[in-house]
């Protein structure tokens, strides 16, 4: 009895979890370049790996997989925005930003300059050039190739450095949306994709689909529920009976 409540309550657990990253999803839905968070369990291996007790052979305790995030990698929409320093990649790849906690990853480009004349992310965080940061001094227009070549006016001021990944799902989510990876020694290598000027990457998440796992998670959690409530009502009924004899 004791491992159906473990069960249960191991079951609603996951089950908000799901519903918090389902949630993040729907507010970013709109959000320029956020990757989707998929939820995942654990194999059945990694749990009885897991869940095997000391000194106790052929012996388990009964639990159910956690649940893991992963980063949905597929890409979103384009759209078109006609602002010079907007971009997008054409490719695999990720603009790389330098942040309070070290380097971190993004597939947004609306950048825009800070009062220091360097390009900056949306958040203020440094837009990284091959060779450090790209500053201009403001005296003339500043546009961007295709290569990722920074220009002000017609001097070249740096280069956007895009990297790429060999494991694209060994990328996690920080703090702020941002990704970097799950790895600390984890290199990324030089990336080919294209930079498209005046273009944004949407969000890749589709609010009717999140609001159908959102609606399947809420059930399935008002289901556990009930059958913690059930076997709650059996504990007290047994409990009863033996306080007759």
């Amino acid at each position: 009895m004791a491992d159906a409540f473990t069960i249960a309550v191991q079951s609603m657990q996951n089950d908000l979890q799901r519903l918090d990253t389902i949630s993040q999803n729907v507010v970013n839905s709109t959000t320029p370049g956020y990757r989707r968070a998929l939820t995942t369990p654990q194999t059945f291996g990694d749990v009885l790996q897991r869940t095997t007790l000391d000194g106790v052979s052929n012996a388990v305790s009964i639990t159910l997989p956690a649940v893991s995030t992963v980063v949905d990698q597929s890409t979103g929409p384009l759209k078109s925005t006609g602002h010079a320093l907007d971009v997008a990649l054409d490719g695999d790849g990720y603009f790389e930003l330098t942040t309070p906690q070290g380097l971190a990853y993004t597939r947004a480009g609306n950048f825009h300059l800070d009062d220091r004349g360097r390009l900056v992310s949306q958040d203020g965080y440094a837009v990284n050039g091959k060779g450090g940061d790209i500053v201009v001094s403001g005296k003339a227009p500043v546009t961007i190739s295709a290569e990722g070549e920074v220009s002000e006016g017609d001097n070249v001021v740096g280069q956007l450095n895009i990297v790429a990944f060999a494991d694209k799902h060994g990328l996690e989510k920080t703090a702020t949306g941002l990704l970097k990876p799950t790895h600390a020694d984890t290199q990324g290598k030089e990336s080919q994709a294209r930079v498209r000027t005046g273009f944004l990457e949407g969000s890749n998440v589709v609010p009717l689909r999140e609001m159908v796992s959102m609606l399947e998670t809420s059930r399935h959690f008002e289901s556990q529920q009930k059958l913690f409530q059930g076997y709650d009502d059996q504990i007290s009924t047994a409990i009863q009976k033996l306080g007759q004899f």
